[in-house]
């Protein structure tokens, strides 16, 4: 099953030099397979040859002297993998920087610092481009299930998940697969370091958010952290693409943003390794899918809006919808249904806070109280179907 997401476009109208980046298993070399004219396209192997897509392998300075002369030619060459590349070999780019496309594909964030170092012979001859996880309402639009489109967000995930309740079955397989995706990540780093983004990521695949808090769960760990190199590391983190900063809105707010991990799956399977010992146990128990809905659902509604999505843990609002700083609308969202308590609970918190208009979210059945704002599974559907439309254009 393919997912056409929006930057299939961006893809197809490449028109500069591009390095294109992100974490393994986004759908980077996929999409530039299909959607992108090329004349060239090799992959730099681990130990430094290029396999070309009809399966042949060859010497990497013989690849590269093909890439040279598809340049010149004003061609269109593709370097997959390219962070594996030794930067002995970039200098030979610069001489041809006025020929052709040249695509490079890299399957780790660091790349980019590498590439866009001020010492770089690459600098000012390629533009960046950041790849990440789909776009909601494009899974949505896709499934027509507003769960499993969550978790269709991590496009590997779509070969191993027919239903959210494979989630328990294959616990085990997803954490092993979403472990080396992180572990890639951290590749270049020394063990003690990558241990440490580990138990970060582990805290907040449980809850926790607030630096303070982190810390002292790392403490109890062993390890000696103080609140501010963990807002330094979540800061990291962020910029390799692991972590989501979402602005905390509320008068009672007493940090500026709320930290949680960008992938779904990857939230739920660390998730279930720090309950539940997936790794040794190879049992999963409960999961809090409500806690990813929520966030998904808040990307959604920020893109109807055209505004920026927030979150009031202090107020316990779900999502807060910003547009110039100031909120425009508040909603409560629930995977299952809303009584008329929670309803009226939600209501009274949302207008509390200073939130002009309300809205009430359920995955089961549209609300059926006076708000201004009241979706079901159908009207979700529709509000992905029209960004969609607006997106790609179809």
């Amino acid at each position: 099953m393919e997912i056409q997401r929006r930057e299939q476009r961006d893809v197809m109208s490449l028109r500069d030099w591009t390095l294109i980046f992100g974490r393994r298993k986004v759908g980077k070399s996929f999409l530039i397979r299909k959607y992108l004219k090329h004349d060239l396209y090799f992959t730099v192997t681990r130990d430094l040859q290029a396999f070309f897509l009809d399966g042949e392998i060859r010497p990497l300075q013989d690849a590269l002297k093909e890439l040279s002369e598809t340049l010149r030619r004003d061609g269109t060459a593709v370097v997959n993998e390219f962070q594996r590349m030794p930067e002995r070999y970039w200098e030979m780019f610069g001489p041809l920087s006025q020929n052709g496309k040249l695509v490079l594909v890299g399957s780790s964030f660091r790349i980019s610092r590498r590439v866009f170092d001020s010492k770089s012979p690459l600098l000012g001859l390629v533009i960046p481009y950041r790849m990440g996880l789909i776009h909601y309402a494009e899974t949505l639009h896709a499934v027509r299930n507003p769960l499993l489109a969550v978790l269709y967000k991590d496009p590997w995930v779509i070969s191993f998940l027919r239903d959210v309740k494979d989630l328990q079955e294959r616990g085990y397989q997803l954490y092993m697969v979403t472990k080396g995706l992180v572990g890639e990540v951290f590749e270049e780093e020394e063990r003690q370091l990558t241990t440490l983004y580990e138990a970060i990521l582990m805290s907040l695949a449980e809850g926790e958010w607030n630096t303070s808090i982190i810390a002292g769960s790392l403490a109890g760990k062993g390890i000696d952290i103080t609140a501010s190199s963990v807002s330094g590391y979540l800061d990291v983190l962020a910029g390799l693409g692991l972590v989501d900063k979402v602005e905390i809105f509320g008068a009672r707010r007493r940090a500026r943003w709320y930290y949680r991990l960008s992938s779904p799956v990857l939230s739920l399977m660390f998730y279930a390794e720090a309950k539940y010992n997936v790794s040794v146990t190879e049992r999963v128990g409960e999961l809090p899918l409500g806690r990813e809905v929520q966030f998904a659902i808040g990307e959604l509604l920020a893109e109807k809006h055209g505004g920026v999505m927030a979150y009031s843990p202090y107020e316990d609002i779900d999502v807060v919808i910003l547009k110039d700083g100031k909120p425009v609308i508040g909603y409560e969202v629930k995977v299952g249904e809303i009584d008329r308590r929670e309803a009226e609970r939600a209501i009274s918190r949302i207008r509390s806070s200073g939130i002009p208009r309300v809205g009430l979210v359920s995955l089961r059945d549209k609300p059926k109280f006076e708000v201004e704002e009241s979706l079901g599974p159908e009207e979700l559907i529709k509000v992905a179907d029209e960004i969609y439309r607006r997106v790609l254009g179809q």
